[in-house]
């Protein structure tokens, strides 16, 4: 005789986390900071310029965009002579981050705009666009300088990339 199929729960042997697997996407946004005159010095670090951009996500997108952004976000580069910058952000908070450059104006006190650049996903990416911009920026301030020292010390501080953040 035949015994009936019964059904039995199955167990499971081994037990995955699911949320490990998931890889968190960063976006990386280069920026020149544009100042209203040119000749004035913004300044800025790292901390202040990502207190400003926090400020305005808030301001234009209230609790909900800066919640979405604040997790991931960073301000990974910034060169005062060139006026550059790389912002870091999750990918699911970049459309906040770079609808809002445009609206910025006030930078401290001093008049200014972004200029958004590049978007790019990874850091890599971001940082050899910086290198060839600041080739170029290179390649039109040396044809106004004339002494040897004054070269050598523009090329130190506009090809300085620390990334140690």
């Amino acid at each position: 005789m035949k015994r009936p199929l019964v059904w039995q729960p199955t167990i499971w042997r081994c037990q995955i986390d699911f949320t490990a697997m998931v890889r968190i996407k960063n976006r990386y946004i280069a920026v020149q900071i544009v100042p209203h005159t040119p000749t004035q010095s913004l300044r800025l670090n790292d901390h202040s310029l990502a207190k400003i951009l926090l400020q305005n996500v808030e301001k234009y997108h209230g609790v909900y965009g800066l919640a979405v952004i604040e997790q991931g976000f960073r301000v990974k580069y910034i060169n005062d002579r060139t006026k550059m910058a790389i912002i870091r952000c999750l990918h699911r908070g970049q459309h906040f981050v770079s609808s809002i450059l445009p609206l910025i104006t006030l930078i401290g006190d001093v008049r200014a705009k972004f200029r958004t650049l590049y978007i790019g996903a990874t850091i890599i990416q971001c940082n050899k666009f910086i290198v060839k911009h600041q080739k170029q920026f290179l390649d039109r301030a040396m044809g106004q300088i004339t002494s040897a020292k004054e070269r050598q010390d523009l090329f130190k501080s506009v090809m300085e990339f620390d990334m140690d953040r």
